[in-house]
């Protein structure tokens, strides 16, 4: 089998409001009808580094600040995958390795975590444990443990695109794995990071084109996307501040909700990584990233989860009133 970076760039540009049957979503769900006009779709080989020069990740708050377009894009992104069938009750996860690993969301999926001084948070876990994740054969996961179809170690941000890649047990031959966990898990909101794997496999210009296009993706399908800086690579602190400029820019341009993990990661040890392993965050010594106290929030992992529950709450508070607090 070919390997993956010998498909990119090629394969992966599918349009879902091409395959919006699969949602049972109208044609029309690709007019935006929030309080501001969406970027036209993608176009490759459109990216000016000037655009993002000025972004500024440091400044960026950890949790998102929801503007109020960006209020009236969630609430209408919502309400069009509510009309289509999409559950309010899951959540689906899209990246890479990080997001992938086990230690990332899945340990709250059981019942069996401690929030510590962030018992605030525990209505959005329960919220998203509630509903298996994915329908069909039988299936009892919920949103934290249930694997993506969209996530997996060596993808970058052109992988979810990319029918290639699809499980062939749960997608169609002519899926992308974006589509297929959309059509699978029926989810109302998709945490999405990329980063990682393309310091080293992807140009600025594609980064900025596949990351507009399953911002773009998931909002036609009435997916509230939730974008993530993502942790620096010791190996090139430049080129993690360009991207991370670059998740930036597309999430205020589509006015998405953004969460800062590369801010809330710098005060930690190696800045949250794995210095032994610098694709992954580290770990605590007793594994468990589910523990949210001072301790275990010294640690990568942990501290993405709670930032990542953080910004759950934050989004899914604009369209429930009741989760405001």
């Amino acid at each position: 089998m070919p390997s993956f970076f010998e498909f990119l760039g090629v394969h992966g540009r599918a349009c879902i409001c091409a395959a919006l049957a699969s949602f049972t979503l109208a044609a029309a769900a690709c007019t935006p009808r929030a309080g501001f006009t969406r970027p036209p779709r993608p176009t490759a080989g459109t990216f000016d580094p000037a655009r993002v020069a000025d972004v500024d990740v440091h400044a960026l708050p950890i949790i998102p600040e929801i503007s109020a377009a960006t209020r009236a894009n969630i609430r209408d992104t919502f309400a069009r995958g509510r009309a289509a069938g999409l559950d309010a009750g899951v959540f689906s996860k899209l990246g890479d390795c990080m997001t992938e690993n086990a230690h990332f969301l899945a340990p709250f999926g059981d019942g069996d975590f401690d929030l510590a001084s962030h018992a605030s948070l525990a209505p959005i876990v329960t919220r998203f444990s509630k509903t298996p994740a994915r329908s069909g054969k039988n299936w009892s996961q919920n949103s934290f443990s249930t694997p993506s179809l969209a996530a997996a170690g060596g993808f970058n941000v052109a992988a979810p695109l990319d029918p290639t890649w699809s499980n062939p047990e749960w997608c169609s031959n002519s899926e992308s794995p974006l589509q297929c966990e959309f059509r699978v898990a029926h989810p109302s909101v998709v945490v999405l990071m990329f980063g990682t794997n393309d310091i080293a496999a992807t140009s600025p210009a594609d980064f900025d084109y596949y990351l507009r296009t399953l911002v773009h993706d998931s909002l036609d399908a009435g997916v509230v996307p939730l974008l993530s800086t993502f942790p620096q690579r010791p190996e090139d602190p430049k080129k993690t501040l360009l991207l991370n400029r670059i998740v930036i820019a597309v999430a205020r341009e589509y006015q998405a909700p953004v969460m800062n993990l590369f801010g809330a990661l710098e005060a930690l040890p190696g800045r949250g990584v794995d210095l032994n392993d610098t694709i992954h965050l580290s770990v605590p010594p007793d594994g468990r990233t589910d523990i949210l106290d001072d301790a275990h929030l010294r640690f990568g992992f942990t501290m993405r989860n709670l930032v990542t529950l953080q910004a759950l709450n934050a989004v899914v508070a604009e369209f429930d009133p009741a989760m405001q607090q």
